[in-house]
């Protein structure tokens, strides 16, 4: 065992395959190389002490540039709120799309996000995003072809281009997938099509699914059958597949994608403000169903906090009397969706890609009787934040970005957009 590290963290509460143990971790490079009990010393050395050293989190589902439109649309159902939402977004462009990237990369980063999922349009700036900021993501360009056989082939052009260009930038941080928009804005022929690009190219396909009940009655009034059952039936679901929400699943649906190793990104959030339903999330799990946490983009959510979403997330389940444990929805929040979209991490590991995010023990933890009480509490301020083995956040303090630039110019950008409407 070596006993100098790039980078140690030392005498923390680590969540280690479970549960909380006191242990030292080693990483050099973007690796974790090194954990247990043994003294370890690092070229930078971080204290953890009092701390609570968790996996980096990973936000399963988000767009993250529409922090521009956070607070703009209140009050409104979901169908209501795109409506609202679509008109104003008309007028994004590859500037304002990376400056309110560039926010979201900021608050998660702050909150102990170290990797998300993003399905959203002019993705060059999400891209130059995540490279300024020194997270890792995976990304795709959201299509929706409506049925024009035209405008299907221009989606996909756009979708390949956007592989092409960034799959596997920035040491690998940044990678890409295919992102259709919803069984709803997307004809049954593209839909297939997209499954058949994603198999020969390897490249994981993110969609929403069953997010409402009008969606699932939509569905069903059109092809006469529901909506998991529609993606399957055009071979698009298997275990490179994530959808998003899956509010609305019966058990047949929800046995289906646990036998086609679907990842659901389960967006509690999101789905309470815009009245969308509550998730049989603890159904799923029981299923064998890889469920990790996504807090969908600030306008429906207006916070892109992990640890937030866990502990409603949480909360419902128990409101349903299907009680799912701690230790499983802080997998959710880490490991799951990491392993949903193909990243080696969101485990204390050796091996794993360094990606780990640190909080203080503070007054709500007070007295401790089970560390992963956690996710009861609010804990959206990381003291720490390191990713690919890079420390980002020194003591809630970002690193990697200019936070009054990026504040200045995302309120600019965002007053130009809404001012327009």
């Amino acid at each position: 065992m070596r006993n100098m590290h790039d980078l140690a963290i030392k005498n923390g509460l680590c969540f280690v395959d479970g549960e909380f143990v006191e242990c030292n971790i080693g990483i050099d490079g973007n690796r974790i190389t090194y954990v247990g009990k043994a003294e370890i010393k690092g070229d930078i050395e971080i204290i953890a002490a009092n701390m609570f050293v968790l996996p980096g989190l990973f936000n399963a589902h988000t767009h993250a540039a529409m922090t521009l439109f956070r607070g703009y649309a209140e009050g409104l159902s979901l169908r209501q709120w795109l409506e609202k939402i679509w008109d104003v977004e008309a007028r994004l462009d590859e500037k304002a799309v990376y400056w309110g990237s560039m926010l979201a990369c900021l608050e998660m980063l702050k909150s102990g996000v170290t990797a998300f999922a993003d399905m959203y349009i002019h993705m060059d700036g999400v891209a130059e995003a995540v490279g300024e900021s020194g997270m890792r993501a995976i990304i795709g360009y959201g299509m929706a072809d409506r049925g024009d056989a035209e405008k299907a082939e221009k989606e996909l052009e756009i979708a390949l281009e956007v592989v092409s260009k960034w799959d596997n930038s920035f040491g690998g941080r940044l990678r890409c997938m295919l992102t259709p928009h919803a069984p709803y804005t997307c004809s049954s022929e593209f839909l297939r099509k997209v499954a058949e690009i994603g198999r020969k190219k390897n490249l994981v396909k993110h969609i929403h699914l069953s997010e409402t009940l009008w969606e699932v009655r939509e569905i069903k009034k059109q092809y006469g059958t529901k909506p998991a059952e529609l993606l399957d039936s055009l071979g698009f679901l298997d275990d490179k597949t994530v959808v998003a929400h899956a509010v609305w699943l019966d058990d047949e649906e929800i046995k289906i994608l646990a036998k086609r190793g679907v990842s659901v990104a389960h967006c509690p959030s999101s789905n309470l403000k815009l009245s969308s339903g509550i998730a049989r999330v603890a159904e799923m799990v029981d299923s064998g169903v890889n469920v990790c946490i996504g807090t969908d983009g600030a306008a429906s959510n207006n916070m892109l906090c992990v640890m937030s979403d866990v502990r409603i997330a949480a909360l419902l389940q128990n409101l349903r009397k299907k009680v799912v444990k701690a230790s499983k929805w802080l997998k959710a929040a880490s490991e799951n969706g990491y392993r949903a979209y193909g990243f080696n991490s969101g485990k204390i590991s050796t091996g794993m890609l360094a990606d780990i995010a640190i909080f203080e023990r503070n007054l709500r933890h007070h007295p401790l009787h089970d560390p992963t009480s956690l996710i009861f509490t609010e804990n959206c301020e990381a003291y720490h934040t390191i990713v690919d083995g890079e420390l980002l956040v020194e003591e809630g303090i970002v690193l990697s970005l200019d936070e009054d630039r990026v504040l200045r110019n995302a309120e600019n950008v965002a007053r130009r957009l809404i001012e327009g409407s």
